[in-house]
C-alpha cells in the first residue's frame, strides 16, 4: 500500500479539513502545508483525485527517507528515468535547501550515467510552483523534514492551474465588489459537506450520468449570488438548487453555470428561485436538502465606517434567522458549511460571536471550524463552519 504526501496551497487548515472529509479517512499532518494520508488514493490515476480538491496543490508518492540533503542520498531517486531529464527539489518544513552545489553534482552524475539533465531552482523560497512544474516538465522530489531526517517523495499529480484561472476568470459575470469566494475555495466548502464517497469519487465525465440517474445528493446555496459554490458543487457530483434575493443576480448565476459545465458537459438542469435566505424552507420540501453550502452577506466591505457594532448585530439576526429557516428543509444529519465574517478595523477585531453561541438551541452542532480565509489585507475575514442538523 503506497503512501501519498500532499501539498497545501496558502489556506493550510482549510486544506487539511478538505482532504480530510473528502478523502473520508484520516492523514497525519507533517508540517502546516503537507500531509500524509495511504489506502484512498487510486494508485493508478492521483490526477484525477487531485483534481477534486480545490486546496490541495500536488501530491507525491512517498519513495524512501534521507539522512541529509546531499547529492549522493537524492541521486538514487533520480535514476532510472530516462535519458533525458530535467528536475528539481522542493523542501517542506524546513530551511534547509540543496544548494546549487549539490544540485550541479546530481546533473553530472546523472550526465556520466548517459542521462542529458538539467536542474530548476524555485524562483522564491524553497518550493517549485505547480506553473514552473507544468510549463518546464519537471521530474520533481518532494522533501519534506521529519524526525531526525527527510521524508523523500516524487511529484505524480500537480493542479491544474489553467482550468482553475479559466474557471475564476474567464466566466461571463464577476462581482469583485462582492468579495464572492474564488472557485478553489468554493470547492473546499462544497467538500467539506461530505459528499457520501462513491459519488464525490466519480470521474469527471460521470457527473452527469449519475445526476441524470438520481443518484446525487441535494445541495442548496441560498446566497448564490454570481453560482461559484453551485458551479463546483455540480462538478463535483451534487444535485444543486440556488436561490438569491435578486432575479438579476439568478439570472447571472444561470449563465456562469451554464458556461462552466458546458465547457465539458451537458447543459445542466438546475433548479433556481428568487427569495431572501431567512424564506427559503417556503419554496423547498421539509428534510429534501443533504446540505447547505454559502457564503451568506457579510455587511460592507469597507467594514461600516465606525458602525461595525451595529453591523454585526444585524448580520447576527440574520444569519440565526437563516439557521432556523434552514432547519427544516435539512435531513436529519444534514449539514450547513457556511462563510462568517470577521472584520478587523481600528485594531480590533469584531466577530457574530452569537451565531456559534446559539447554534445548539436552534439544533445543530458545531463539527467543524472556526477555518481561516481572506485575501492579503482584506478588512473582512472568513471563518468557515460546519454546523450538523441534530
Amino acid at each position: 500500500m503506497s503512501s501519498w504526501l500532499f501539498i497545501f496551497g496558502r489556506t493550510h487548515d482549510l486544506s487539511l479539513s478538505e482532504l480530510e472529509a473528502f478523502a473520508d479517512k484520516p492523514v497525519t499532518r507533517l508540517t502546516p502545508d503537507v500531509a500524509r494520508g495511504e489506502g484512498f488514493l487510486p494508485e493508478d490515476n492521483p490526477a484525477e483525485f487531485l483534481r477534486a480538491l480545490g486546496g490541495t496543490v500536488k501530491i507525491a508518492r512517498e519513495k524512501g527517507r534521507i539522512q541529509k540533503l546531499a547529492a549522493r542520498e537524492l541521486l538514487p531517486y533520480l535514476e532510472g528515468l530516462g535519458e533525458q531529464l530535467t528536475f528539481g527539489i522542493s523542501v517542506y518544513g524546513s530551511t534547509a535547501t540543496p544548494d546549487t552545489e549539490t544540485l550541479r553534482q546530481m546533473k553530472e552524475a546523472l550526465l556520466e550515467g548517459g542521462i542529458r539533465a538539467r536542474y530548476v531552482l524555485p524562483h522564491d523560497g524553497n518550493v517549485l510552483t505547480s506553473v514552473v512544474i507544468t510549463k518546464q516538465h519537471i521530474r520533481e522530489l518532494v522533501i519534506v523534514a521529519g524526525g531526525d531526517g527527510f521524508i523523500v517523495g516524487e511529484t505524480t499529480a500537480v493542479q491544474d492551474f489553467q482550468e482553475w484561472n479559466e474557471r475564476d476568470y474567464g466566466r461571463p459575470y464577476a462581482d469583485p465588489k462582492a468579495g464572492m469566494l474564488p472557485p478553489k475555495v468554493a470547492r473546499m466548502a462544497v467538500n467539506l459537506a461530505k459528499q457520501s464517497k462513491v459519488e464525490s469519487h466519480l470521474p469527471a465525465n460521470a457527473t452527469h450520468q449519475a445526476l441524470q440517474a438520481g443518484k446525487s445528493k441535494v445541495l442548496l446555496d441560498p446566497f448564490c449570488g454570481m453560482g461559484t459554490i453551485l458551479g463546483e458543487a455540480f462538478l463535483a457530483g451534487w444535485q444543486v438548487i440556488g436561490s438569491d434575493q435578486s432575479e438579476e443576480v439568478i439570472g447571472k448565476a444561470k449563465k456562469n453555470i451554464e458556461w462552466l459545465v458546458g465547457l465539458t458537459r451537458p447543459r445542466p438542469v438546475i433548479k433556481f428561485f428568487v427569495s431572501d435566505a431567512t424564506h427559503v424552507a417556503q419554496h423547498i420540501a421539509n428534510e429534501s436538502v443533504d446540505a447547505i453550502v454559502t457564503e451568506p452577506f457579510m455587511g460592507p466591505a469597507s467594514g461600516g465606517n465606525g458602525n461595525v457594532k451595529n453591523i454585526m448585530k444585524g448580520l447576527e439576526k440574520l444569519y440565526i434567522g437563516c439557521l432556523r429557516d434552514w432547519h427544516h428543509i435539512l435531513k436529519p444529519g444534514g449539514k450547513v458549511v457556511i462563510a462568517l465574517p470577521e472584520y478587523a478595523v481600528g485594531g480590533r477585531i469584531y466577530f457574530v460571536k452569537n451565531v456559534i453561541d446559539r447554534c445548539e438551541i436552534i439544533g445543530y452542532t458545531v463539527t467543524l471550524g472556526p477555518l481561516s480565509y481572506s485575501r492579503p489585507q482584506a478588512i473582512v475575514k472568513r471563518k468557515f463552519f460546519v454546523l450538523t442538523k441534530k
